[in-house]
């Protein structure tokens, strides 16, 4: 059983979770932080019922994901703007607007990277315009953080996290 945009099975995902536990989730979220499509948000999801702690899911889940992030910011620093775009086949209009909010944000934009598809695109962008690498990855670490930070306080509720 396969979830929206995600490359992978649900199943296959959660039982690589079971077994490697914590690494499991770090895997998954790495891959799903580069450009390959997944989803470690609903991966951690199917694992908090299952008794791994809600603080070890969001800590090993966001260093993934952010370490994904970085291979993003990596490749864009790799090419130059226009060739970006151009790799991604993005029209002159929606690398015009990418730019802009980039020239706009700056390092800030890096924040929401944790958004599926659009997040990933404004880390490689972030990475060929040249914009200071350890701003981006301490803008983004934090993003991932509270965005995993979030989905286990919405399931296990505040109280339960710390007890």
């Amino acid at each position: 059983m396969a979830f929206g945009c995600c490359i992978w099975n649900m199943e296959w995902l959660i039982e690589i979770c079971k077994e490697f536990g914590y690494s499991g989730m770090f895997l998954i979220s790495f891959l799903s932080g580069t450009v390959l499509p997944g989803s470690s948000d609903i991966l951690m999801l199917a694992l908090l019922p299952m008794g791994l702690s809600p603080v070890g899911l969001v800590l090993w889940g966001s260093l993934g994901n952010t370490i994904g992030g970085i291979t993003c910011y990596y490749a864009g620093s790799l090419l130059k703007s226009g060739k970006v775009a151009e790799f991604f086949k993005v029209s002159p209009e929606k690398r015009a607007r990418a730019e802009a909010y980039i020239h706009k944000y700056g390092y800030w934009a890096a924040f929401f990277s944790f958004v599926a598809i659009v997040g990933e695109a404004v880390i490689i962008v972030l990475g060929s315009m040249r914009v200071s690498w350890w701003k981006v990855f301490l803008v983004m670490t934090l993003g991932k953080i509270l965005r995993y930070a979030a989905i286990a306080l919405s399931y296990e509720g505040v109280e339960a996290i710390f007890t």
